[in-house]
């Protein structure tokens, strides 16, 4: 019994382990090369910016191990000065605010303890996770809602479209319609779309009647989940003068 009560209190005075603090765009800089996601803890009212920038019952329960462990899957930022407080918008304190490498919001929470927040964080690296796309076969006209139409040939293999399942691309997915082909030489989608060699993928204005003919972006060969992204993106910023 008296062994298990000094263990106990060892454990009790076992020293925190340390959080890597990072400024916001220190953190966004290093998260466009990790593809983590950053954590945003709040400490200071937003309102006014006052509170202590360390210390509290709110510190000490990034020291604690289910918490401090998560450095392997975000960035850590703190927050403790009004004007970086608006920029996240943030409405309390303390708060977490979880951010995609672009900066986009991911996940919001408040937290009491470490149990509450690794929940708050376990719910944002849900949501900022690959998801399974579901490809339609032919175009079809005018799809609601939606403001590109991806249409790809895939390979024989049938891996070559799957990048845009990429936890990168998810956040893009509601804006998006996908349609898969089957590359096959001479066949009649490919002649309609020009395709002479697979994979190739187009990404196009959703609104156009005749896609084939307005293409935003083409690619051919296989591409990384980046490099998809980097395309979508293209595409969307093409649009934005229409809206």
């Amino acid at each position: 019994m008296r062994a298990l009560m000094i263990a106990s209190l060892c454990a009790g005075l076992a020293p925190q382990q340390d959080i890597g603090w990072l400024k916001l765009d220190q953190a966004k800089a290093i998260a466009s090369h990790t593809n983590k996601l950053i954590l945003v803890y709040v400490s200071c009212d937003p309102r006014s910016g006052s509170a202590p920038c360390s210390g509290g019952s709110a510190e000490r329960i990034f020291g604690e191990a289910p918490i401090s462990k998560r450095q392997e899957d975000f960035h850590f930022v703190r927050v403790c000065e009004k004007k970086t407080a608006q920029l996240v918008h943030a409405s309390k304190s303390p708060e977490a605010i979880i951010l995609d490498p672009d900066g986009d919001e991911v996940y919001r929470s408040g937290f009491a303890d470490a149990a509450t927040l690794d929940q708050a964080l376990a719910a944002a690296l849900q949501r900022y996770g690959s998801r399974e796309i579901r490809w339609g076969s032919d175009v079809a006209p005018s799809p609601a809602g939606k403001a590109l139409l991806v249409v790809g040939f895939d390979d024989e293999k049938g891996e070559a479209l799957k990048p845009f399942e990429d936890r990168l691309l998810v956040k893009f997915h509601d804006r998006m319609e996908f349609v898969k082909y089957p590359f096959r030489k001479d066949s009649e989608h490919a002649r309609k779309w020009g395709v002479s060699q697979g994979p190739a993928i187009f990404i196009c204005d959703a609104s156009k009647e005749s896609p084939e003919k307005n293409a935003l972006e083409k690619l051919t060969g296989k591409k990384s989940p980046a490099a998809l992204k980097a395309a979508v993106q293209k595409a969307l910023l093409k649009l934005e003068p229409k809206k």
